[in-house]
C-alpha cells in the first residue's frame, strides 16, 4: 500500500508539501498541485481521512437543516449547496426535520457534539436562543435565527413587486394569495406584504390564505384551492409558490375557465415544475446558484475564524414571462 512518502518521492517534493496539498494549507503553486495529484493517481494513493482530520482539527462535514427536502425550493438549494461544498473538500450531512421540533432538536444535539464543522439552517421550529448558543459557525438560509447569525436570502421586496405587476397591468380585480405560516420568522414574509400592498394601492382586492401546518402537502393544495374558488368565485388571479400555482392551474382549467383570459396565475421560486406546466407558467425566479455560492462562502469564512453577522440580500431576482399572464 503506497504511503505519503511514496507520493513525495514520485512527485519530487517533501512530505510536508504533500501534506499541505492534501490539507489545502498555505500557498501551493498549480505546478506543485499537479505533480502531487499526478503522483497520487499513478500510485492509487488514498489519503488517511482520519489522520487528515486530526491534523486540521476539522471533520470536513457540513450539516444542512431543512424543514422538508421534498419541497422543491429546499431540494434545489440542497443540490447546489452540496456541489459547492464538495468543490471545497466538504461533504454534506442532510438533516430533514420534517417540520418536527423533536427531530430538529436531535439534529441540533448532533451539531453540539461537534460532528460537523458548520451548519446551514433553513428551518426554525425551535427558539432563537437554541441556535445562538451553539458554539458552531452557522449561516441561515431564508430564515432569521438571531442577530449573531447571518441570513442569506433573495430580495423578496423586489420579488413581491415583480409578482404584483402582471396582475396590475393585466387588469385583475380580485387576486388570491396563498402563503405559509407567519409564525416562522422569515424574510419571505416581506414579499407577501409587499405584494398585497401593491395590489391594494392599485384598487385590486387581495384575498390572503395562510396555509396551516398540516396543509403543506401537494395533496392538500388541490383541495384547498378548489374550496377557495368555490368560496370566492370572483377570483381572477392567483399568486403563490410554483407548486401551489401548478395545482391552481389544474383546478382552474378543470372548471372550464381560461388562463390567462379569465384567471391570471404567477408562481414564485422558479423551480422545475414552473417550467413544465401547461400553459407555460409566468413566475418569479430566485437566484439559486448565487444564493448557494454566497451561503457556502460565508460559512467557510466563518469556519476559518472570520466574524460575520450581517445579513446578505441577493438582488438578482427576476420575472420570467410565460403564458399564464396577459401580454
Amino acid at each position: 500500500m503506497p504511503t505519503i512518502k511514496d507520493v513525495a518521492a514520485l512527485s519530487g517534493v517533501s512530505v510536508t508539501t504533500v501534506s499541505r496539498v492534501l490539507n489545502k494549507r498555505g500557498y501551493i503553486s498549480q505546478e506543485t498541485y499537479k505533480k502531487v495529484y499526478n503522483a497520487m493517481e499513478q500510485l492509487d494513493y488514498q489519503p488517511n481521512q482520519l489522520a487528515r482530520n486530526m491534523y486540521s482539527q476539522r471533520t470536513y462535514f457540513i450539516g444542512l437543516l431543512v424543514p422538508d427536502i421534498s419541497h422543491p425550493f429546499f431540494a434545489k438549494m440542497a443540490h447546489y449547496i452540496e456541489i459547492m461544498l464538495f468543490s471545497h473538500g466538504y461533504k454534506l450531512i442532510l438533516c430533514n426535520t420534517q417540520k418536527n421540533d423533536a427531530r430538529e432538536q436531535e439534529y441540533l444535539n448532533m451539531l453540539r457534539q461537534n460532528k460537523v464543522d458548520g451548519a446551514i439552517v433553513g428551518t426554525h421550529m425551535l427558539e432563537i436562543s437554541d441556535y445562538e448558543k451553539l458554539s458552531l459557525p452557522i449561516v441561515a438560509m431564508d430564515v432569521f435565527l438571531g442577530d449573531s447569525i447571518p441570513t442569506v436570502c433573495a430580495n423578496h421586496i423586489r420579488g413581491g413587486k415583480l409578482a404584483a405587476k402582471p396582475f396590475i397591468e393585466g387588469g385583475a380585480s380580485c387576486v388570491l394569495q396563498i402563503k405559509g405560516n407567519h409564525d416562522i420568522k422569515s424574510p419571505v414574509w416581506v414579499r407577501h406584504s409587499v405584494f398585497s400592498s401593491e395590489l391594494t394601492e392599485n384598487s385590486i382586492r387581495c384575498i390572503d390564505y395562510e396555509l396551516k401546518d398540516e396543509e403543506f402537502s401537494r395533496e392538500k393544495y388541490y383541495t384547498i384551492i378548489n374550496e377557495l374558488l368555490d368560496r370566492y368565485p370572483e377570483i381572477d388571479g392567483v399568486f403563490s409558490t410554483d407548486t401551489v400555482v401548478a395545482n391552481a392551474i389544474k383546478c382552474i382549467l378543470e372548471r372550464g375557465k381560461r388562463i390567462p383570459e379569465d384567471v391570471i396565475a404567477v408562481g414564485y421560486d422558479g423551480v422545475d415544475i414552473a417550467k413544465i406546466t401547461y400553459p407555460a407558467m409566468s413566475y418569479i425566479e430566485q437566484p439559486f446558484i448565487m444564493l448557494s455560492e454566497i451561503i457556502v462562502d460565508l460559512l467557510l469564512r466563518k469556519i476559518d475564524g472570520e466574524k460575520i453577522t450581517e445579513n446578505i440580500t441577493v438582488e438578482d431576482i427576476c420575472y420570467v414571462e410565460g403564458n399564464t399572464t396577459r401580454k
